[in-house]
């Protein structure tokens, strides 16, 4: 009698150890049930969350903006000339206009465009988009290797005030304007679209 009555503390000591066995070995192995993903990240810094900042904005080299001066392009050194000094006069004016600056590094295809969008009120919207390609161990550039671009942003336009005498008399050396030192103060801003832009130039 005394060792049946063993046998069935024994057999439900068993039974009672089988849930917690089981449940350690789900969280061993992952098979458990998962926590709920809330789409949040504790730390603030990386995807989800509805604080945390988008990485891409519509994109404004889409639009077909109109430009007002020949693309501005810079290897060794910004050129050509002609659009530098148009750029210089568009900002002396003090009305809009859409410029656009291409930063070629080399040796290989290593660009970063701008789109700026003069506003006339001594500021700009900016966007940049870049591209790395046609290295040796890297595909060929096509139309669409651009990645995607970057958030728009406020800054302020330099203009010194050797360039606005400069232009005022003329002068081939200091009538210039370059965008990569022309630009101070930028700030993500709200997204804009190709309508606001094309309503924000359009004369008054």
């Amino acid at each position: 009698m005394k060792a049946h009555r063993l046998a069935w503390v024994a057999l439900l000591l068993v039974a009672a150890q089988v849930p917690f066995v089981t449940a350690c070995s789900g969280a061993v192995d992952g098979s458990g049930d998962p926590e709920p993903d809330t789409g949040t990240d504790p730390s603030g810094e990386g995807g989800g969350g509805g604080a945390s900042a988008p990485e891409t904005a519509p994109d404004l080299f889409a639009c077909g903006l109109e430009l007002s001066c020949d693309k501005i392009s810079r290897h060794l050194a910004a050129e050509p000339r002609e659009a530098l000094e148009c750029a210089a006069r568009l900002l002396l004016s003090g009305g809009g206009g859409v410029l656009s600056a291409l930063d070629t590094p080399g040796p290989f295809i290593d660009e970063t465009e701008s789109l700026i969008v003069v506003l006339g009120d001594g500021t700009a919207l900016v966007q940049t988009r870049e591209r790395h390609c046609g290295a040796p161990d890297e595909p060929p550039c096509q139309d669409d290797t651009w990645e995607a671009p970057s958030l728009h942003q406020i800054c302020d336009v330099e203009i010194p005030a050797s360039m606005e005498e400069a232009c005022e008399e003329d002068s081939e050396e200091g009538c210039v304007w370059v965008p990569w030192s022309g630009l101070s103060n930028c700030q993500a801003v709200d997204d804009a679209t190709c309508d606001d832009i094309a309503d924000r130039l359009a004369p008054r």
